[in-house]
This record gives structure tokens, sequence and C-alpha cells, in this order.
């Protein structure tokens, strides 16, 4: 499944002047690449690290795809990489062992933060807000300042705050590929 931009965090007036460009950029690479690939069809061994981005698609549906969970836990069990950035972590979620447990709990990570959540205007409408939701999960988040950049490196799981955590999560992401 394809997740639409969310027009939120295209409004220039809210996500900066840049955000057209990065549209763009999103826009070209569907055209080259073709469309996200099926969950259910990719196999973990055909990668090296696994990378959830953010905006509010995750906290729409990755959150709950047991494919994505499924190659958490393959990914997860193997040593590999796995980034996550903003909402991305809320992908981390469905990541449950044979037990029903979730195989992140008790692991250090950060996530867009509720405080960011209310400042950028979509915490009232939120059915659940993520970084309370990781903590009750049993992550161990922690949280900067609003929108400055955060990241957490716990073991082979590299989580970014919010989207100035982006650049030092990849490089974090390389470093850890090296």
């Amino acid at each position: 499944m394809q997740q639409p931009l969310d027009a939120h965090s295209a409004d220039p007036a809210i996500a900066g002047p840049d955000c057209g460009h990065h549209v763009e950029h999103a826009e070209r690479a569907l055209r080259v690449f073709g469309p996200p690939l099926d969950l259910g069809e990719v196999d973990v061994d055909d990668h090296v690290a696994v990378f959830l981005p953010g905006g509010h698609g995750p906290v729409v549906d990755l959150y709950h795809d047991r494919d994505l969970g499924r190659l958490l836990a393959e990914a997860d069990r193997a040593g590999e990489v796995i980034g996550a950035v903003c909402h991305g972590p809320a992908g981390l979620l469905p990541a449950v062992d044979e037990h029903g447990e979730w195989l992140f709990a008790g692991r250090r990570m950060t996530a867009f933060t509720d405080e960011e959540e209310r400042l950028f205007g979509t915490a009232d409408g939120a059915p659940w807000l993520l970084a309370s939701t990781l903590r009750e999960k049993g992550a161990q988040h922690s949280g900067g300042p609003a929108y400055q950049a955060h990241t957490v490196q716990d073991g082979n799981l590299i989580t970014g705050q919010n989207p100035a955590s982006s650049a030092p999560v990849a490089e974090a992401m390389i470093a850890a590929l090296r």
C-alpha cells in the first residue's frame, strides 16, 4: 500500500519554504523507481538495513503492519541495522516475538515527542501519541529539545527524534554499516 503525502507536512507555512523541493524529489523517485515494494514480498536477506522514514504515514498504517513486524524481527535477529526517524519508530510497534511480546521493549530510542506533536498542532486530533505509546510498550524513550536534532543508538537500532535528526541518523547508519 502506498501512503499518500500528508498535506499538513507539505505546507510551506508549517514545514518550511523548502518542503516543495522535497515533495518534488519524492515524486521523481516514484516515477524513476516505481511504487514502494509490497512488504509481504520483501526478503530481509536481500537488504543490509531497514529504514523507517517519518511523516504521519507510519502512525496510520505501519504501526500495525504484520509484514513489517516480520521483517523487523528478522532484521533484528540477524543484527542488521534498523533506523527510524521522527514518526518512523511507529513502524517498530508490530515487531513481536512468538509470544506476542514487543521485540523493542527495554531498548533505548527516541521519536517525535508529545511536546512536538502539540507544537505542530496535531496532538489534539491524534488517536494516540507516539512517544507515550512507545513508553507504554516498554521503550526507554528519551527526547531532546523540541525540533532540535537528537539521536539515540542502542546496538543495531538507531533512532532520531524529528526531521532535524534525519542527517545524524543517516550518518550513524552509514557508520554502523561500515
